[in-house]
């Protein structure tokens, strides 16, 4: 910790026992079976329960809201705060899939390796036990990753923080994030199980990592005020609340590539409620019901949901 901040480290740059906390953490939180678990949470994604925002759609509300970003956000507190409550101290890492060095090929090797010391290692897989869901889901996650050339680069990313417009930069957010679900394949590459790879939380890291970044440049200043007050449900939190990472207790570290951002500029928002606790204990469619909505989404996933290693393909729903 920093400042009492959680501090989120790369994956490449765990040290042993932080890697021992993560995998813990997950292996724990795969054993437990009601709302504090990993098949619980993750499930509140895709199937059953629907609640994320993508490409300004949600398939529990008529409405088009640019809540990517601060959804997913919420999201991950409430995932990291889970971690934290099996292994205090433990923080959520984030996948650079930008880098190419001897320690990540690809997929990173923590998350590649079916076994760590004779043991299943929970970064790998998770086995979904949801017969009743839609679509049912009984079996254990897998993955089919491409080539990992295919993989963006610093410069794709230096293009995504460029945008200087609030929609602009999460439309170009969007569409490398997709582009990694497909790349990954496999879960990843569908909406609805997408959650319950354990390589999921990582990769999400990072596109909240790169709206920090961009957050660092520009501030909030150019996100509307009508989002401000919107309720990220199923979380109890609104949008101007996740807007400061330090006000949800942690930062991503900023390592060297990321110093020509220049200076931090303020982070509060127009009328943003100071602070926020650090624990959780202190659209295009039209309207239509969420069965339907489900109904409608489950073609769209099987065409569009599996990229086939195409990293950079738009148009997907995660």
């Amino acid at each position: 910790m920093a400042d009492g901040l959680r501090i989120r480290l790369a994956v490449h740059n765990l040290t042993a026992t932080q890697l021992t906390a993560f995998r813990d953490s997950y292996r724990q939180m795969q054993a437990i079976q009601d709302n504090r678990g990993f098949q619980y949470l993750a499930g509140l994604h895709g199937t059953p329960g629907y609640y994320c925002w993508h490409h300004q759609q949600n398939a529990r509300s008529a409405r088009q809201m640019q809540l990517f970003p601060p959804w997913h956000r919420a999201y991950l507190y409430t995932w990291e705060m889970a971690m934290r409550d099996r292994v205090p101290g433990v923080t959520l890492p984030w996948w650079d899939w930008t880098l190419r060095n001897a320690q990540q090929s690809g997929i990173p090797s923590i998350f590649a390796r079916s076994n760590v010391n004779g043991q299943p290692n929970p970064l790998y897989s998770f086995h979904v036990n949801l017969p009743n869901s839609t679509p049912r889901l009984v079996r254990n996650t897998g993955r089919q990753p491409g080539d990992a050339n295919e993989l963006p680069v610093q410069a794709d990313v230096d293009d995504v923080l460029s945008r200087t417009d609030w929609n602009d930069f999460v439309d170009a957010l969007e569409n490398i994030h997709d582009g990694i679900h497909g790349w990954v394949g496999g879960d990843m590459g569908i909406v609805a199980s997408a959650a319950f790879d354990p390589i999921f939380w990582s990769h999400h890291a990072m596109i909240d990592r790169l709206w920090w970044l961009w957050q660092v440049r520009n501030g909030n200043s150019n996100i509307s005020v009508d989002l401000l007050d919107v309720v990220l449900a199923p979380f109890n939190l609104k949008v101007r609340d996740v807007l400061n990472v330090n006000d949800l207790g942690y930062r991503p570290h900023r390592h060297p590539a990321a110093a020509h951002l220049g200076a931090p500029v303020p982070l509060a928002s127009p009328g943003a409620v100071p602070g926020r606790p650090r624990s959780l204990r202190q659209g295009r469619y039209q309207s239509i019901s969420l069965a339907r909505s489900i109904a409608m989404f489950e073609p769209i996933w099987r065409l569009m949901g599996s990229f086939t290693g195409r990293p950079h393909t738009k148009g997907g729903f995660f």
